[in-house]
């Protein structure tokens, strides 16, 4: 379902929002192509219905190019084999990440096997579209991040662990590609901090004052409290875990900052782990793509509750949103997220898209 911060939508054109998005990095002196790079990462999430992690986030990223991440990275590679990759992304967003992927893709396409690679100091913003990469070009895709520490381990209340997302993509024949792109804590930090600008409660489980104690005021996670584990309030040793898991594949693995060193960093801290499987290298591709057509119709053919009308897979809601949207060519824009966007836009000295009522 997509997210809803404000009350007075607008509607702007995808091209103009797209143009201002790039227009806007680019004076941060990102080169040209990086700021599509970005710009597009940006978009999809708001296409897909992702508010709390699309448009929203352009002044996360004016602040955090004034901060210290590095609009010109020169990412390189540390380490690389036959079919594994480390980069040095040099404190950059998204383009490191996007390098790596489309290494991974290449790499198994030529070896009909798996291919990974670990990104060092590179922020992904979401993984879901680095995977969904893969589940385009018919492989199998993965995607992991590790953050700055805001989730105690249960029956803590010292902040060990980022929200540490993770992403799979898979092809999926007729259907589009099955996405699941969550993070390891019962919400994302974004939507939390995006609530407490606009004063809005979150639901209950999603946060923890800094005492430890459930509370539903997102200041109070502002003020230092901790994101819960997911699978709080009855196993949050289950998000802990996997929090723990990708901590270790894009931190500890990578040689790179892991679990309560990364507090030292800067906000914007992060790396990432990705990889791409050809499924040839165990079935051939038609008669995969057939099989997991049958699963996914398995599920939708399942009996359903009174009031649903139908059964989705996860990406399922939001590729069906994306392709209204891509073909209308317009994108609705909540009151809240148009506010940060003209706010934006105004720390840079350039227009916001024109925008017109729906």
């Amino acid at each position: 379902m997509a997210e809803n911060w404000g009350d007075e939508t607008r509607l702007v054109r995808i091209q103009d929002l797209r143009h201002c998005l790039i227009e806007a990095l680019v004076p941060l002196e990102l080169p040209p192509e990086d700021a599509e790079q970005v710009a597009e990462v940006l978009l999809d999430s708001e296409l897909r219905g992702h508010e709390s992690h699309g448009v929203h986030l352009l002044g996360f990223l004016v602040d955090a190019y004034r901060g210290g991440m590095n609009p010109r990275p020169r990412i390189r590679v540390l380490r690389e084999t036959e079919g594994a990759l480390l980069l040095e992304g040099d404190r950059s967003h998204v383009v490191g990440a996007v390098r790596a992927m489309r290494w991974c893709i290449e790499r198994a396409r030529q070896r009909k096997s798996m291919a990974v690679a670990g990104v060092r100091n590179s922020q992904l913003i979401v993984p879901g579209f680095y995977a969904r990469m893969a589940a385009e070009a018919g492989l199998i895709g993965f995607a992991c991040a590790n953050a700055i520490p805001m989730v105690a381990p249960p029956g803590g209340r010292t902040p060990t662990l980022g929200t540490n997302p993770f992403a799979y993509a898979i092809p999926a024949g007729h259907h589009p590609p099955v996405v699941l792109d969550v993070a390891t804590t019962t919400g994302a930090a974004f939507k939390v901090r995006l609530a407490a600008q606009h004063n809005r409660p979150v639901p209950e489980g999603m946060i923890l004052d800094r005492a430890g104690n459930p509370t539903t005021d997102p200041n109070e996670f502002v003020r230092g409290g901790l994101m819960a584990p997911l699978g709080s309030p009855a196993a949050p040793h289950k998000g802990f875990g996997l929090a723990l898991v990708f901590d270790a594949l894009a931190g500890v693995l990578s040689g790179a900052a892991f679990a309560r060193d990364l507090a030292s960093e800067p906000a914007t801290a992060g790396n990432a782990t990705l990889w791409a499987l050809d499924v040839e290298a165990f079935l051939p591709r038609e008669e995969f793509l057939l099989r997991m057509e049958a699963q996914i119709d398995q599920v939708k053919a399942g009996g359903r509750l009174a009031g649903v009308d139908e059964l989705l897979v996860p990406g399922e809601r939001g590729h069906r949103r994306y392709r209204e949207l891509t073909t209308r060519g317009t994108a609705p824009l909540s009151g809240a997220t148009w506010e940060a966007l003209t706010k934006a836009c105004g720390l840079l000295s350039i227009p916001p898209p024109p925008a017109f009522s729906p």
